[in-house]
């Protein structure tokens, strides 16, 4: 070596030996501290990116944790399709997807005032302690007027915070944002108390107002149900009128005509006068039974459900027993079996209403009811050689009016001829189904 070389002449060998060893173990130890710094510095690194993956990994978690949350809440509003209870699973699923203790949703009236303050976290008790609903104010009244979304970290610190009433929980940390639909307010969420964190976060924010935009849309569904709801009983009940008007009216009608041809033969013709009260008995019998099924909520099944070929002269037997009048029938199988189930209930009402008016007013000898093609439609005539009517005074009655709705609805067209002195003539035109074309 030639350290060697250097130090052999200036001292003796086994000094000069020693030196050299005590330079190579620090030369070791040197480069091993190096060495061991270097790896020291390695593991460090390693432990600060492995324990920025596991909260990256944790991040992600609770991001995934969230989004499941929010699609199962998605999910579960539109399961819904009454309000109240939509309103309830909105809050609910809102403190879920944003890990808050508390949650509220707050709906105002057009004064601005709170109408309905649906909590999520407070008992029942609780909120009985805490008293009436809010009016509306601090931070409530910002959303409201405002509409924008607020994430604080301590809600006491806004401006607008008027502070909370006695027995109200303690809360801090706040996220409020509105339930908006095509820009109109429907109500305002309210988060508190985040869970396991000091304040809710960005990701809390977008999560909650993704869960506001699901929740405008199923809130906006259940009102719309509702009103569907009440339109339907609405044409239920005008349904049901029709139907009345069409079965039971004119039966107990019919009643009535056979009871005063009874009396009138009583004295004269007892036998037959008997055979009549016994014939308006039955008819009565099953008038009443007819009502009972409307009671229970049944709707009575008549001659609708049937052929036209069989159902039509059923109706025409009927008159000729009520109003002792003759009554032709011709329907053409060809037009009844080109009608499909509308159709066919249309043409059966129609038919019952035209002869319940001739029963009724026409004072006529003889009815006909006919059912024919004429080209691509099917037409139902309905004629009489009674008293006839003003036509432009009768508009409005209840019959024709029935008559009219009913062809309309079908899809059809209803005219009617008639003047006084020269009986009347109802016809109905009905497209033939598609595929009965076919």
């Amino acid at each position: 070596m030639a350290l060697d070389y250097v130090l052999e002449p200036l001292l003796p060998s086994g000094i000069s030996h020693l030196i050299l060893m005590v330079v190579g173990i620090a030369g070791v130890l040197a480069f091993s501290s190096a060495i061991f710094a270097r790896f020291t510095e390695l593991y460090r690194h390693d432990e600060e990116q492995a324990a920025r993956l596991r909260a990256f990994a944790q991040a992600l978690e609770q991001r995934r944790a969230q989004v499941q949350a929010l699609n199962i809440a998605g999910m579960s509003l539109t399961s819904e399709l009454e309000t109240p209870m939509v309103l309830q699973r909105v809050v609910e699923q809102a403190r879920a997807v944003a890990n808050a203790k508390y949650a509220a949703l707050g709906v105002f009236d057009s004064d601005g005032q709170v109408e309905q303050f649906i909590t999520s976290g407070i008992s029942d008790e609780e909120r009985a302690r805490i008293g009436p609903l809010p009016h509306g104010l601090g931070l409530l009244g910002v959303l409201q007027n405002d509409q924008v979304t607020l994430r604080l970290r301590d809600l006491h610190a806004h401006p607008k915070s008027v502070g909370f009433p006695q027995n109200h929980p303690p809360m801090r940390s706040f996220l409020g944002t509105p339930i908006l639909y095509r820009g109109v307010s429907l109500g305002n969420l309210y988060l508190t108390e985040k869970q396991g964190a000091e304040e809710f976060s960005a990701d809390d924010e977008e999560a909650v107002r993704t869960l506001a935009a699901q929740a405008a849309i199923a809130i906006e569904n259940a009102r719309l149900y509702e009103q569907i709801e009440q339109v339907s009983v609405k044409d239920e009940r005008h349904r049901i009128g029709m139907d009345l008007h069409d079965g039971v009216i004119q039966s107990l009608y019919g009643v009535s005509l056979q009871l005063e041809d009874a009396a009138a033969r009583l004295a004269t013709e007892p036998d037959a006068a008997r055979k009549t009260v016994d014939r308006a008995v039955d008819r009565l019998n099953a008038s009443i039974a007819d009502l009972r099924n409307y009671v229970l909520g049944l709707r009575p099944i008549r001659g609708s459900d049937r052929p036209l070929t069989e159902s039509l002269p059923t109706l025409a037997a009927q008159a000729r027993t009520n109003a002792l009048i003759e009554v032709d029938v011709v329907v053409v199988p060809e037009a009844a079996s080109a009608l499909d189930s509308v159709g066919r209930e249309a043409v059966f009402f129609i038919a019952a209403d035209a002869l319940g008016n001739i029963q009724r007013h026409a004072r006529a000898r003889r009815a006909s009811v006919r059912l024919f093609l004429e080209n691509s439609t099917v037409v139902l005539e309905v004629g009489d050689d009674g008293v006839g009517f003003d036509h432009e005074r009768a508009v409005d009655g209840h019959g024709l009016r029935n008559m009219r709705e009913r062809a309309f609805s079908a899809g059809g067209k209803l005219s009617l001829q008639t003047a006084p002195g020269r009986g009347s003539r109802v016809r109905f035109e009905m497209p033939v189904r598609e595929e009965a074309k076919a």
